[in-house]
C-alpha cells in the first residue's frame, strides 16, 4: 500500500535534521510493503497556531490529499494535530487518517481516560474542538487537553532531535504529573514532531507511574494501515450518506476555482 503523509507547512530545510529523523523513525514501524511518501505544501501560511490561520491552512493539506489521491496513494496521513479530517473525508474516496483522531481512538483501548499534552495554548483549543467533534471527550480526564510551558518553538524542535531529555521531556512531565493526578491513564504527544523523537530517545511511560506516553504520529499510521487493508481488502472506505456524501464534482470545482485552487 502507498500512504502519503502530508505535513501542514511549506517544505524549510532548516528542519531538514528533524525531517530526516521522522523519516528514520517512522518508516521501520511500518509494515515491510508499506510506501511511505513524505509530502510538504505548495502554500502556506506556515503558521497554525490561530483558529483562522488554521483555517486558511486548511483548504491546501486537502488540495495536497487530493493530489495524493490523483496520484496513486492508498491512504492520506495528516501529520499535525491541526488538521481537515472531516473536510477530506468528504471529499475522498480512500482512507483518510489524523494523528489526532487516531491516536485518541488508540488511547481508548490502553486506558479508561486520556489526556493530550501538547506544544501551545493555541493548539489546546484546536485539539479541544476535535476532542468534541470526535465525540470523545468523555473518555478524556476533565480539562484534558495542555501545553508545556514555556511554548514549543524551533530551538526546542530541533534540540529534541539530538536530546529531548534536556529541555522537552521536563516540561512534558510536569503537565503529564498533573493529568495523571486528574485521573490520566494514558497521556498523548499533541504534536505529531515530538512524539517519534521522544520514541527514538528510548522514552514511552512518564517515570514510576506506569502511565504510557504514545508516539501519536506513529500509532496513527499504524491505525492507518489498518484502515487502508480495509479499504483495499474488504472495499468499505466510508459512508456515503449525509456527513460524508461528496458534493457534486462540478460543484466542488467551482467552489476552488473561485479561490483560484484550479
Amino acid at each position: 500500500m502507498k500512504i502519503c503523509w502530508i505535513h501542514p507547512t511549506t517544505r524549510n530545510d532548516g528542519l531538514s535534521r528533524l525531517w530526516d529523523k521522522l523519516d528514520a523513525v517512522v518508516r521501520p514501524a511500518l509494515r515491510p510493503d508499506t510506501e511511505l511518501e513524505f509530502r510538504f505544501l505548495a502554500r502556506s501560511g506556515n503558521f497554525t497556531r490561530s483558529l483562522y490561520a488554521e483555517h486558511l491552512n486548511s483548504v491546501h493539506m486537502v488540495e495536497a490529499a487530493l493530489q495524493a489521491r490523483d496520484d496513486g496513494f492508498d491512504g492520506v496521513y495528516f501529520g499535525c494535530w491541526n488538521d481537515p479530517l472531516w473536510e477530506t473525508r468528504e471529499v475522498l474516496d480512500i482512507p483518510v487518517a489524523s494523528v489526532g483522531e487516531q491516536s485518541m481512538l488508540a488511547a481508548l483501548s490502553m486506558g479508561k481516560r486520556f489526556a493530550v499534552v501538547t506544544v501551545s495554548e493555541k493548539t489546546v483549543a484546536a485539539i479541544e474542538n476535535d476532542l468534541m467533534a470526535y465525540g470523545l471527550s468523555s473518555r478524556a480526564i476533565a480539562n484534558p487537553v495542555r501545553s508545556i510551558m514555556p511554548e514549543s518553538d524551533g530551538g526546542l524542535l530541533l534540540g529534541s532531535v539530538d536530546d529531548p531529555h534536556a529541555n522537552f521531556i521536563p516540561r512534558l512531565e510536569a503537565v503529564a504529573a498533573d493529568c495523571i493526578r486528574d485521573g490520566a491513564e494514558v497521556i498523548l504527544v499533541g504534536c505529531a514532531y515530538y512524539g517519534p523523537l521522544l520514541r527514538a530517545a528510548g522514552y514511552g511511560e512518564i517515570p514510576g507511574t506506569g502511565v504510557p506516553v504514545l508516539d501519536s504520529s506513529t500509532v496513527a499510521l499504524k491505525y492507518l494501515e489498518a484502515m487502508t487493508d480495509i479499504s483495499l481488502k474488504l472495499g468499505v472506505v466510508k459512508s456515503n450518506r449525509r456527513h460524508l456524501k461528496a458534493a457534486p464534482r462540478e460543484a466542488l470545482d467551482r467552489a476552488r476555482a473561485s479561490l483560484g485552487l484550479i
